[in-house]
C-alpha cells in the first residue's frame, strides 16, 4: 500500500481509510478481554461511520451545487429593464424571470411580443406571467358636456 499525503486523496478515501483503521481497531479490541476498551472502540466505530454517511451526504451535494452554478452559467440576466433572462445562445428570446428563479429552476421562453389594448407586451406560456414592455398612452378624455335633470325638463315646456 502506497502512502500519500492527506491533500491528494479524496474525502471519500479519506474516510474510507479512516473506518478502516477503525475496523482494525474493533478486531483488535475483540480479542481484548477488556470490556470497557471494546464498548469505547464500537462507539468510535459507530461514529465514525455516521461522519462517513454525512460526509457523502455533503459530498453529493457539493456536486449537485457545483452543477446548478455551472448551469447559471449558461444564462445572462437579469437584465434591464424588463428584468428578463436569456440564454447565452440566444439572447433575441427572453425567459421568463418568474419560472428561471422558481425552485426548481424551469427555463421557459417568454412568448413574442403581442399588441394589446394597453400596449405591447409578452407572456409565460407556462405561468402566465405577464409583462407590458410598452403602454399605450390613454386616449384624453372625451369633454362632453352633461345636463342636469332640470335643464332638460325645462326643455320640455
Amino acid at each position: 500500500m502506497s502512502i500519500l499525503p492527506p491533500a491528494v486523496l479524496t474525502t471519500t478515501q479519506l474516510l474510507g481509510g479512516l473506518v478502516a483503521s477503525a475496523k482494525n481497531a474493533v478486531d483488535l479490541a475483540k480479542a481484548s478481554s477488556d470490556h470497557a476498551l471494546k464498548g469505547a472502540v464500537s462507539e468510535l466505530y459507530d461514529s465514525l461511520l455516521d461522519v462517513k454517511a454525512r460526509v457523502l451526504d455533503l459530498d453529493e451535494e457539493n456536486r449537485g451545487l457545483k452543477a446548478e452554478l455551472a448551469r447559471k452559467d449558461e444564462f445572462v440576466g437579469p437584465t434591464e429593464p424588463h428584468g428578463y433572462f436569456f440564454f447565452k445562445e440566444r439572447l433575441d428570446q427572453p425567459l421568463c424571470p418568474k419560472c428561471l428563479q422558481s425552485q426548481p429552476s424551469n427555463p421557459v421562453f417568454m412568448s413574442p411580443l403581442s399588441q394589446r389594448f394597453a400596449g405591447t407586451m409578452r407572456e409565460c406560456l407556462v405561468c402566465k406571467w405577464q409583462n407590458f414592455e410598452t403602454r399605450n398612452q390613454p386616449s384624453s378624455p372625451r369633454t362632453t358636456r352633461r345636463r342636469s335633470f332640470n335643464s332638460l325638463r325645462s326643455q320640455g315646456d
